[in-house]
């Protein structure tokens, strides 16, 4: 009866010390856990980031594109008045359309 009481005693020695490891290595797993949401928080705030600017280029692209159309707009008749210039007053060749120029980033279309 002593015996089994003191190796009850002993396996419950030995379970505490189990648990406080099983503990500790539970609070090692939180404190790698809260790493993880802390390191995702960031992720995410800066994939919003990333949308924000995006979306603001975006909206930048469309501005410039269309005052650069609103300006062609008002660019041809003029450079069709001074072509017409050239040709009757001068007799000059007309001015390249801003397609033709070298090196332009502007397409026929």
């Amino acid at each position: 009866m002593k015996r089994s009481i003191v190796n009850e005693v002993r396996s419950g020695d030995q379970e505490g010390r189990c648990l406080s490891q099983y503990k500790r290595e539970m609070e090692l797993l939180q404190q790698e856990k809260m790493s993880h949401v802390e390191e995702l928080r960031q992720i995410h705030a800066d994939i919003n980031a990333m949308e924000t600017v995006i979306k603001q280029t975006e909206e930048s692209m469309t501005r410039k594109l269309s005052n650069a159309s609103r300006l062609h707009e008002d660019y041809r008749p003029l450079k069709a008045e001074v072509d017409l210039l050239r040709r009757q007053c001068l007799g000059l060749e007309r001015l390249p359309d801003l397609h033709e120029e070298e090196g332009s980033p502007i397409t026929p279309e």
